[in-house]
């Protein structure tokens, strides 16, 4: 038997990937991947704020209506148990989050011991920049490399491809290494770490006034001791002191017109940093001055662009996680739930429109209409009562 993750092997390309030379950091490194770039996507990632809850929200609004599995009764159970004990779910919001900010996410099977040797018993997530893929000459991925440790004679672990879950969402045609949004948004994340810096510095400096002090009269010639002693008074000057002068001191308060247009330079480097991420504005906090309709345009585009994650998702899933469960590869399949509940009847109403133009000649078969609303089971044939009283029943809501 062929097992999924092997089919790559049964291809032969007559092309070749690009070629990347190696930099002069890279010269005295075993490694292929830029540690210093992943050890940076890793903590800006790890840091929180705007960068974190973007990416978060792509996970977030994927598993938010959960999902299913379709295929062969006995071995849907199987699956749903096995769902269930290694905590699925967990796993997929690492694929989404691990892959999205490093650009590639591993996870390692780990078999049991004993009577499960050969069975998965846990789903670990390991850090991304300890692994490096090997590829062939063409590019076609066979097998993964963990490091352990910094220094040139580190050793590593080699892995198969069946022992690991390996998640990319976002490629790049040539590269056997996965996108990081977080890499792609970088130069705006720097210059949004930057203005909010200097903003944070203007309001520190703002927020304490700065004091001018006038001693004696005018064309006196003031001893420094003097001048001294008053700008020791003025330096320990706090929320509750208060000075009593004689009559020719004279403390005049600097910078009296605070910090002006704070919230336009801060919102235009969020605006900026929404941009790069993929996200509404909504998702950082801004959108305050959009209309309804553009705050429904974008969370559409949003949503549009989070159903392919899904599907990229279900695929990868089906192959190295549901595929070694059952050991019948193609079987059973994964499905995400639409992530909008008027999406699926908008759906629901489109198969009855199509189904009812022409009930002599039918536009389309019944087929057709199983996979649109993705009902389970085997094929089913023309004319079965089941179709016909669910497309009844929606018949009647579209009604």
């Amino acid at each position: 038997m062929r097992w999924p993750w092997s089919r790559s092997l049964e291809a032969a390309p007559r092309t070749f990937p690009s070629s990347q030379k190696k930099t002069i950091s890279q010269l005295f490194s075993k490694r292929d991947r830029d540690l210093k770039k992943l050890a940076t996507l890793e903590t800006i990632y790890l840091q929180g704020g705007p960068v974190s809850e973007a990416i978060d929200s792509y996970a977030l609004l994927a598993l938010s209506n959960g999902y299913y599995f379709d295929g062969d009764e006995t071995l849907v159970k199987d699956v749903e148990a096995a769902a269930q004990e290694l905590d699925l779910h967990g796993s997929l919001w690492q694929q989404i989050t691990g892959s999205l900010s490093m650009g590639d996410d591993f996870q390692e099977l780990a078999p049991g011991s004993g009577d499960r040797s050969g069975d998965v018993v846990m789903i670990i997530p390991r850090p991304s920049k300890m692994f490096d893929i090997e590829a062939d000459e063409f590019g076609i991925k066979t097998g993964y490399r963990q490091y352990v440790g910094d220094t040139w004679d580190q050793r590593s672990i080699p892995l198969r491809l069946d022992q690991m879950i390996h998640t990319q969402l976002f490629t790049f045609s040539g590269s056997k290494y996965g996108l990081s949004l977080i890499d792609r948004a970088l130069d705006d994340i720097y210059r949004d770490t930057r203005m909010i810096t200097s903003l944070t510095d203007a309001i520190e400096r703002m927020g304490h006034p700065r004091y001018h002090g006038r001693v004696g009269a005018e064309n006196e010639d003031v001893p420094q001791p003097v001048l001294d002693r008053v700008a020791d008074q003025l330096n320990d000057l706090n929320s509750c002191t208060q000075l009593a002068t004689c009559r020719d001191v004279e403390i005049v308060e600097l910078n009296t017109a605070g910090v002006g247009n704070a919230d336009t330079y801060s919102n235009l480097t969020i605006q900026r940093l929404a941009c790069a991420l993929g996200v509404p504005e909504e998702v950082l906090g801004l959108g305050r001055g959009s209309t309804e309709a553009t705050a429904k345009v974008r969370q559409a585009m949003f949503e549009m662009k989070v159903s392919t994650i899904q599907g990229k998702l279900e695929r990868s899933n089906d192959l190295q996680f549901v595929d070694r469960i059952t050991k019948q590869p193609g079987k059973v399949h994964l499905h995400f739930n639409d992530i909008s509940e008027e999406d699926e009847l908008t759906v629901a109403q489109y198969v009855t429109a199509v189904l009812a133009a022409d009930p002599m000649r039918p536009l389309a078969s019944r087929q057709w209409a199983q996979k649109r609303l993705k009902l389970q089971g085997e094929d089913i044939p023309e004319g079965d009562a089941e179709v016909d009283d669910i497309l009844g029943g929606i018949d009647g809501l579209s009604g």
